[in-house]
């Protein structure tokens, strides 16, 4: 699948949706896990589930920007403090697809280490937002701020804003990690 930046923000299509099965999807070919369920409509709490054992399922929180791994954002809450973005989900993790170049990476965080590294008060952030984000408090995301793990990478067109998900390869080290860190 192409997943379009552009048609992300286009909320009559399927697009997202699409995006997040693909996504899903690929994470449990390459890493032997049961594809879960997928959210339909507005629904904040996850974006998709695998499935890791009879009872355990791990919800994921996808993120895609063509930011990159220094200099993306992150959603807080409503700018009048309504839970919104990190506020809101239950996610067990969240998932990024950023663009690095020519390559579109693939990173899991855990989404208690966001919450609790943007709760702290020697953090304190705001950032002027525009287009769909107007009314969101919206944070800096650098990744080398957390413990994260590159999972996939798959080619990305920064002409057209197209990651292609069907190029998606894992990397040794996450190969061998990825069971220690998804739990």
């Amino acid at each position: 699948m192409i997943i379009k930046l552009p048609e992300l923000t286009n909320f009559y299509s399927d697009h997202n949706r699409r995006s997040e099965i693909a996504v899903m999807n690929a994470l449990c070919h390459f890493y032997n896990f049961e594809p879960g369920s997928v959210a339909r409509g507005y629904f904040s709490d996850w974006d998709f589930s695998i499935q890791l054992s009879e009872n355990r399922i791990i919800t994921f929180e996808l993120k895609i920007s063509a930011s990159g791994t220094t200099n993306g954002s992150i959603e807080l809450a409503r700018a009048d403090g309504r839970a919104s973005g990190l506020t809101a989900t239950k996610s067990d993790y969240y998932i990024f697809l950023n663009s690095a170049g020519n390559i579109g990476k693939l990173r899991i965080i855990p989404t208690k280490e966001l919450k609790t590294f943007y709760k702290s008060p020697k953090n304190t952030f705001t950032t002027q937002t525009n287009g769909d984000k107007i009314g969101s408090l919206l944070a800096p995301l650098n990744f080398k701020n957390f413990n994260d793990i590159m999972i996939l990478e798959c080619d990305y067109n920064s002409n057209k804003q197209e990651f292609n998900t069907d190029t998606f390869k894992p990397n040794s080290y996450a190969k061998r990690m990825i069971h220690n860190y998804i739990r």
